[in-house]
């Protein structure tokens, strides 16, 4: 079996000679860690697909093959170097045999914060892909704990989680078109290269964002994905020839009621539902800028397709029947379209009042825009049908 280790990059793989795997790892562009190296990071990755007889890098056979496969039918892995986020760093791995290959992505926890929010999320979208009949959300294919003995003699401690890769689905980011300077969706396509979403497209990416967001929603106890972030890359997305685009969310952090407040049974359902509304309609307008600059406003048309991917998603469960008892789209399309500019104001003041008590990220552009916001809000919905 041989084995590779691999940067990627626009330009293609780059594979690691071993004066680059004696590198210092960096835990971000900035910092490096004070004794881990590159190889033990890549070491380590093997280590974790391979031991126990393979039984992580079995679980994600599965999910290609109904056939059963044993560490010498593979002829070759491929372990490669994705992204590093704040809290944990991503891998992929591709596993090549004669008849079949598959690739999964394993992230990587080091700071005990990092390894806190990977067990967390492992145990959420595991709760999530058991109890939905949805599959917006990765496949989870192991976690394990892994020690890592540094040539120096110290001992490193590492979480790793192996989930299913969606393939050919890329990060996406506003940027701004120098040939016109008018703000931009631009997929960023690492084999094609990065394009500029049409007007159409990118309407469509938020659209379905907000879709995916409403299905997962709990009526009855009110959870929702929380701390879902454009900057982080969560929603990602793929477009084929002329299809539509496709999107898929990378992971959930958070499933839990927006507030403490909607915690109790006694919460009106359509109250709880309508701050879930208005929340997204905000979250889904803040990105950074080309991924990595200042946080930026989305503009208008994001609106105008949070509310359609919401209201489509809502009418799709109840076609389904699922959550119509709690909140039909009609009855609250209705009570929305009621309300006027003023009205608006004061229900969303409960939902600004929460963001500045937990420092929102963006809150500075959310007071800026909120007027502008509610009015065009207001707006949509008097032209949504």
């Amino acid at each position: 079996m041989m084995v590779s280790y691999l940067f990627a990059s626009p330009e293609g793989d780059i594979v690691l000679n071993p004066e680059e795997l004696s590198r210092p790892f960096l835990l971000n562009p900035e910092k490096a860690h004070p004794h881990l190296t590159l190889g033990d990071y890549f070491d380590t990755i093997r280590k974790c697909i391979l031991e126990d007889e393979g039984e992580l890098l079995k679980g994600a056979l599965k999910s290609v093959s109904d056939k059963n496969f044993n560490l010498q039918d593979v002829l070759k892995i491929q372990i490669r170097s994705e992204k590093h986020g704040v809290l944990y760093h991503l891998a992929s791995v591709e596993a090549i045999m004669a008849e079949v290959r598959v690739k999964f992505t394993l992230s990587t926890a080091i700071s005990q914060e990092g390894q806190g929010c990977i067990l967390k999320e492992h145990d959420i979208l595991r709760w999530l892909n058991r109890h939905s009949r949805f599959s917006f959300l990765p496949e989870i294919y192991g976690i394990k704990r892994m020690i890592c003995h540094t040539a120096g003699g110290r001992a490193e401690e590492m979480v790793m989680l192996a989930a299913q890769w969606f393939e050919d689905y890329h990060e996406w980011h506003v940027t701004r078109d120098p040939r016109d300077n008018r703000q931009k969706i631009q997929i960023w396509d690492l084999k094609s290269g990065p394009r500029y979403a049409s007007a159409e497209e990118s309407s469509i990416i938020i659209e379905k964002c907000s879709k995916i967001l409403a299905f997962y929603y709990d009526f009855e106890n009110f959870n929702q994905i929380r701390t879902w972030h454009h900057a982080a890359g969560d929603f990602i997305v793929k477009c084929r020839g002329d299809q539509k685009p496709a999107v898929k969310l990378t992971t959930v952090r958070k499933y839990a009621p927006l507030m403490t407040a909607f915690s109790g049974k006694e919460v009106d359902p359509t109250i709880a539902f309508i701050y879930f509304f208005l929340d997204t309609t905000i979250r889904m307008r803040l990105d950074r800028l080309d991924g990595v600059g200042k946080t930026v406003w989305l503009e208008d048309f994001a609106l105008a397709a949070t509310v359609k991917g919401f209201f489509d998603g809502l009418r799709e469960l109840e076609t389904k029947g699922d959550g119509a008892a709690a909140v039909r789209a009609d009855s609250l399309l209705s009570l929305l379209q009621s309300f006027d500019k003023s009205e608006f104001a004061r229900v969303f003041d409960p939902l600004l009042a929460h963001y500045a008590a937990q420092a929102s990220n963006g809150m500075d552009l959310i007071n800026a825009h909120i007027g502008d916001h509610i009015g065009f809000l207001r707006q949509a919905f008097q032209e949504f049908h």
